[in-house]
């Protein structure tokens, strides 16, 4: 066969493979199993083609109930054909007595091209539920939808429909949309008020920052506000920073402002938590779980921010040490060495733990001794560590102190491995 032949082939068997694939889902889509049912229209979206968007709106036909999610599946799936003929099927499915199907629909619409989707979106902006509303005018803003439709949204009685109007306007790049944000910091629902108070930070203007940090110091729906603001991302890190070190602020809120400070990975929020961490007058609890950040984004710190977790080795908290001891694992290198090895002989045990792991990947032959005292730790698994060390910087010196364990169950295997492994190095 030349090399023609092999791809004609190739060609074939995966077509028939396909077909195959394709037969087996029409089967399941027409099964008992309600599971199946929806796995099948999960598959059919990813598969996409013109006959995966026929079965998917058949399949949505043949369900009577949505028990499954087999409904919503095949909305979700339509979307994720991204084809034009998919516009239809998930115009009926706005017509479901389910919100949830209706809801699914009206998302699969915001990613179906062409002018039969967005009439489809326009008649779901007045659909009974405001969620499916709110839903539309999200899919509206992200197409730069008709700002007159948007508009609309603004004299919606559920202020959740009001605030999406809101947003989907500055989306679609509406020419008034600063008049629209400055009127609705007046609304009289919070929902609105901080929702345009967001959108307004987010292009510099001074009254949004004002009325979510009014917000936050109040203690009145702060976690909208806080939640609201994170939406600037970076930008919103310095703001957030000022504010979780206001006096005026109640601990919840400076929690809240913790938990989407974490959340907001970037330089700016890593810089601020090995601020908190190596900071002496900050709450023991916030320093160590500033510590524990460091720890998730230890691959984005620099020499200086290694360096200055390094310092954190000084600390008496055993939990700062014991991070900033998995931190230099990972980061640290022999240059810590020397301020490590003391804490090999710390009384907490998992401080002691991390201590020797670091000597064990950075040190040398150097660390025998530190190694020898550690067989007589009250953990096992220290123990464990400084024989399986031992065996590979240990000199023959050593032999004697791994002697004695040779007689013990829990620690033989370890100990003759170690010793065997000194005499072969040093015969």
């Amino acid at each position: 066969m030349g090399w023609i032949g092999w791809l004609v082939w190739v060609v074939l068997a995966a077509t028939a493979a396909g077909a195959g694939d394709l037969a087996s889902l029409k089967a399941d889509l027409r099964g008992p199993d309600g599971n199946a049912r929806r796995k099948a229209a999960e598959a059919l979206g990813e598969m996409g083609g013109a006959e995966a968007v026929e079965l998917l709106a058949r399949a949505y036909r043949a369900e009577a109930e949505d028990a499954f999610g087999v409904k919503a599946a095949c909305a979700v799936a339509l979307g994720r054909t991204g084809r034009p003929e998919a516009a239809g099927p998930l115009s009926e499915m706005l017509g479901d007595r389910d919100y949830w199907v209706r809801r699914k629909a009206v998302e699969a619409l915001g990613a179906i091209p062409g002018a039969e989707a967005e009439k489809a979106l326009a008649l779901a902006v007045g659909d009974a539920d405001p969620r499916v509303r709110v839903a539309a005018l999200e899919a509206l803003g992200r197409r730069r939808g008709s700002p007159d439709l948007l508009r609309a949204g603004l004299g919606d009685a559920d202020p959740r429909v009001r605030a999406a109007a809101l947003s989907a306007l500055v989306q679609a790049g509406a020419p008034d949309s600063d008049r629209l944000l400055a009127e609705a910091l007046g609304e009289e629902s919070w929902r609105v008020r901080l929702r345009a108070a967001a959108l307004l930070a987010a292009r510099g203007d001074a009254r949004g920052r004002e009325v979510l940090a009014g917000a936050v110091r109040q203690g009145r729906h702060a976690g909208t506000a806080v939640r609201e603001w994170s939406c600037l991302g970076a930008d919103a890190v310095p703001d957030l920073a000022a504010l979780w070190a206001d006096p005026e602020v109640a601990q919840p809120e400076k929690d809240r402002i913790l938990e989407v400070l974490e959340r907001l990975d970037c330089p700016a929020s890593t810089r601020f938590f090995l601020a908190l961490a190596t900071d002496p007058g900050a709450a023991a609890g916030d320093r160590v779980r500033a510590v524990m950040v460091l720890f998730d984004r230890r691959e984005a710190l620099g020499a200086g921010d290694v360096r200055a977790v390094g310092r954190l080795l000084d600390e008496p908290d055993p939990n700062l040490k014991a991070v900033a001891l998995q931190i230099l694992l990972d980061r640290g290198g022999p240059g810590f060495l020397a301020r490590i090895a003391p804490l090999a002989e710390h009384p907490n045990p998992v401080v002691r733990h991390f201590a020797l792991q670091n000597l064990a990947a950075h040190g040398g032959p150097e660390h025998e001794a530190v190694f020898v005292r550690a067989l007589q730790d009250p953990k096992a698994t220290n123990v464990r560590l400084a024989m399986e060390t031992l065996g590979r910087i240990g000199s023959p010196a050593a032999i004697r102190a791994l002697e004695p364990f040779l007689g013990q169950r829990k620690y033989r295997r370890y100990a003759q491995a170690a010793i065997d492994a000194i005499r072969e190095r040093s015969p």
